[in-house]
């Protein structure tokens, strides 16, 4: 193995720099020429274990093999007409696999390109459902990069910085994010505080009856893989039915297996009213999706939802695969979470600076911070662990708020001796880093 970056993704870098806008930022200063289940590799020859998984959607490894047969069919077949001018057999078929996979009662979809895209049209169908305009999310949260799903968010750098004016009625409330309550309160606290919170929020008098939807990662994929309490979505799911607010389950990050269910709320059997999908149902190909109880997907007008390229034949088609492997994937979860949890936890016993580990399923972080008992965020450490880990072969995120976390999501169907000797890395990385 080379060190990399090698000679041709310097090559890369400094075309990037001179072609490529300065706005796109890229996290490994790797040019990478092909990958395979859970290994990609570099144009200068070098090999790595995917941790990343293309920030969360090849939950199946690379190139999954039934998935690429139905995108090659469908391409060898025809690549597109839109849904909007004429119906195709892969887009129905997927809409009646989502209605099979998804919570009880939600079996209307409409597919789209992108999460970010599936989170925009969610509003328009709660905004048309409840004749209502305004929004609640989470401080801590991530719905994309458009004006929307800035305004949806609190984080300031990189996401929002320059892009405002943003959404006006939007009200960001505090996800329960335990190891940063500044009470130290137990997690069921932290639950019962956050959700009182939004009812004091929707009780204000410019905004009392008039909130559409609240919108939820069931766990904060780019916040820092935050894990709410048991308690939270129940309690979330009472006070939407409650005040007549449709409940918006992002499922981008977190759905179709990562958390060892196919969708995380299956853990708190917690129903949403619309889940949003993305990421991992494409199996590497562009996807999002919205699917929803028939009362909520009908309400808008006919012609008023959709995208040219949304439910694209040939990415319906991979995504049926992977409604079909998904199943299968997560059988091998909560090996994979014992795995991942028992390692994490040794790492932060060994170090005072890891303030927190946290996770569910194969989605876990940890949070590095400079002074334990004051938990300053430590992002410089956490960049420092993602390049000396990548320069050992094992592709890692940094996640957070702050930027201080070392997010892993490795694919689901890694093997048990790949995820250690990984894991193996990641730990020299981190001491490597101290």
């Amino acid at each position: 193995m080379k060190t990399p970056p090698g000679p041709k993704s310097r090559a890369a870098m400094a075309a990037k720099e001179r072609f490529v806008s300065n706005g796109v930022r890229v996290g490994l200063p790797i040019d990478l020429v092909r990958a395979e289940g859970p290994f990609v590799e570099d144009a200068d020859g070098n090999v790595y274990v995917d941790l990343t998984t293309g920030i969360g959607v090849q939950n199946f490894g690379h190139r999954p093999a039934a998935a690429m047969r139905a995108a090659k069919r469908q391409l060898d077949a025809f690549t597109h007409i839109s849904f909007m001018v004429a119906m195709y057999d892969p887009y129905i078929d997927l809409a009646k696999a989502m209605a099979r996979l998804c919570p009880p009662g939600l079996t209307k979809s409409i597919f789209l390109n992108s999460g970010s895209e599936a989170i925009e049209n969610a509003v328009k169908i709660a905004r048309a459902a409840t004749r209502r305009a305004w929004l609640i999310s989470f401080r801590t949260s991530f719905h994309g990069r458009t004006l929307l799903g800035l305004s949806l968010m609190g984080r300031h750098k990189p996401y929002r910085a320059g892009f405002g004016p943003f959404l006006r009625e939007t009200l960001l409330c505090d996800y329960p994010y335990v190891y940063r309550d500044p009470e130290g309160r137990g997690p069921a606290d932290v639950a019962n505080a956050a959700i009182d919170r939004i009812e004091r929020e929707i009780a204000a008098a410019d905004v009392k009856g008039n909130v559409a939807a609240i919108l939820a990662e069931p766990v904060q994929g780019e916040g820092g893989i935050i894990v709410p309490p048991k308690e939270f979505f129940p309690a979330l799911r009472k006070l939407c039915d409650t005040h007549g607010i449709v409940l918006v389950d992002d499922e981008v990050q977190a759905g179709m297996g990562r958390t060892g269910r196919v969708w995380a709320t299956e853990h708190w059997q917690t129903v949403p009213d619309l889940l949003v999908s993305g990421k991992a149902v494409g199996a590497g190909l562009p996807f999002g999706g919205v699917t929803g109880k028939p009362a909520f997907m009908d309400a808008p007008n006919p012609g008023s939802l959709g995208g040219t390229f949304g439910g694209n034949p040939a990415v319906c088609a991979a995504a049926l695969e992977a409604v079909s492997i998904v199943r299968r994937a997560i059988r091998g979860v909560p090996r994979l979470e014992r795995m991942i949890r028992s390692r994490l936890a040794e790492l932060q016993e060994a170090d005072p600076h890891v303030g927190d580990v946290r996770g569910l399923g194969a989605m876990w972080a940890l949070e590095l911070v400079k002074d334990p008992r004051t938990k300053e965020p430590d992002p410089d450490r956490a960049r420092a662990v993602q390049l000396e880990a990548m320069r050992r072969g094992v592709m890692l995120l940094t996640a957070g708020f702050y930027g201080n976390c070392v997010r892993l999501l490795p694919p689901l169907t890694i093997s048990p001796s790949l995820l250690e000797s990984s894991l193996d890395i990641v730990a020299d990385a981190l001491e490597a880093s101290a």
